[in-house]
């Protein structure tokens, strides 16, 4: 028994920890209220609260437009290298220091 209680007590911590969290940490305003008070009800109405934070406040990503396939979201296979062991210029420049340390040995 009371190791439910224990883990019912960690569930609601995390619910609070993490609405708290995306709640201050987004980059839109919250939908119907302000952060503020989003805040004080996550804090004051326990379960609850965050509850209403996931489903209510929180902020929607922007929809597409309609003209677009896939509203403003950019390629989806970028043009250049992503990483730098992808570079080609970047493998060479490393092979070039890899044979002069050899060298230089």
């Amino acid at each position: 028994m009371i190791r439910a209680f224990v883990f019912l007590v960690l569930a609601h911590l995390a619910l609070v920890i993490a609405a708290v969290a995306d709640c201050l940490g987004g980059e839109h305003a919250p939908r119907k209220l302000t952060r503020a008070w989003w805040v004080l009800i996550i804090l004051l109405v326990p379960i609850v609260g965050g509850i209403l934070w996931f489903t209510v406040g929180r902020a929607r990503p922007p929809r597409p437009q309609p003209g677009s396939p896939r509203g403003n979201a950019g390629p989806r296979h970028p043009k250049g290298p992503v990483a730098p062991d992808d570079d080609p210029d970047f493998l060479r420049d490393i092979d070039r220091r890899l044979r002069d340390e050899n060298k230089e040995d």
